[in-house]
């Protein structure tokens, strides 16, 4: 692996944002520019799953051997980062400030902000990092051994009860998220909480308890988009509409560029018998997310009942094709 190959990726990426752009209405040459963008991801995934392997290889060594390597990053990419984000560097400086002078007044002193449990610290990052690309199984592995370390810190019992929650592991989860709920008083972390329990009765279709949950992150941050989102669809597996088309339109204001936001609101206007912003919304996920075959689909049954029967064929004919495209890339 050498710095060309990624140089060469980021300009193959160039390349296919100036198609793109050029490309306009052009079905095949926009099919062609995604055709190649989820080839460049597959490359940078494969370059992530040797990275990982990498680290664990290191951190075992370390371990095995009893040294420390430090944590380095290029001196290229700190005067790049330096240079895009002139300010970054001073905030992260003033968060971490106002998180330890809060932190001090709580009489809290997290592991992570231990400078003598360095282990800890590489096992968190390592966990967080399984998090963010939902390598569940490595996550909670990682979890668990620094609950072992430092069984007080109630990040890593929030962190491994998000991780089993998005495992499937019901059970675990809300061990885990209720000690958490029982231990803090702070408000934000009340509010991670009850949406991820949220999330889990959601999951298991009892969408009353879902609907309490959602509720009471709310309650606690009013600003919590995710719960909004999570609220519009509880309302609408609860069959009130009108309170679903309520929670979408707050997070559309938030995220104008989320076709899932315009797809549900699509659904949900259908429901009240709204077809004029049914429309108006489906059209805006299909133009967001032209490769997602529910969109078309939807936009084919929106139009059938509109009667224009033309139209209608013309995205159910979409959205086999799309359903097709995605079966072949499953298959691959």
């Amino acid at each position: 692996m050498q710095e060309n190959e990624f140089v060469q990726i980021f300009n193959d990426l160039e390349r296919v944002e100036n198609e793109l752009r050029k490309s306009g209405n052009d079905k095949e040459k926009r099919q062609k520019c995604y055709d190649r963008l989820l080839e460049l991801r597959r490359r940078m995934d494969r370059y992530v799953e040797f990275w990982l392997r990498f680290e664990e290889k290191i951190n075992e060594m370390q371990e095995k051997y009893n040294f420390l390597l430090p944590d380095e990053m290029p001196e290229s990419f700190l005067q790049a980062f330096g240079t895009v984000f002139p300010e970054a560097e001073k905030e992260m400086q003033i968060e971490l400030t106002e998180i330890k002078n809060d932190l001090d007044r709580r009489g809290v002193k997290p592991v992570l902000l231990q400078e003598n449990n360095e282990a800890c610290i590489r096992s968190f990052r390592r966990a967080l990092g399984f998090l963010e690309l939902a390598m569940m199984d490595e996550a909670i592995q990682e979890f668990k051994q620094i609950i072992q370390q430092e069984p007080d810190l109630l990040l890593a019992h929030l962190c491994l009860g998000v991780a089993y929650a998005e495992r499937g592991m019901a059970d675990e989860a809300m061990r885990e998220l209720r000690l958490v709920q029982a231990l803090t008083e702070d408000k934000q972390t009340g509010a991670i909480v009850h949406n991820a329990l949220g999330n889990i009765y959601a999951d298991k279709g009892e969408y009353e308890f879902a609907l309490a949950e959602f509720k009471k992150v709310i309650e606690l941050d009013p600003d919590f988009a995710a719960a909004h989102f999570n609220l519009g669809a509880v309302y609408y597996n609860l069959k009130k509409y009108e309170e679903s088309v309520r929670e979408f339109e707050i997070v559309k204001a938030d995220f104008p560029k989320d076709w899932e936001v315009y797809f549900y609101l699509g659904l949900a206007y259908r429901k009240i018998n709204n077809e004029e912003q049914a429309l108006i919304n489906l059209l805006k996920a299909a133009f967001l997310a032209p490769q997602e075959p529910y969109v078309a689909f939807e936009l084919g049954l929106l139009y059938d009942q509109l009667g224009e029967t033309r139209r209608a064929l013309e995205y159910f004919y979409r959205a086999r094709k799309l359903f097709q495209e995605q079966e072949k890339d499953e298959q691959n």
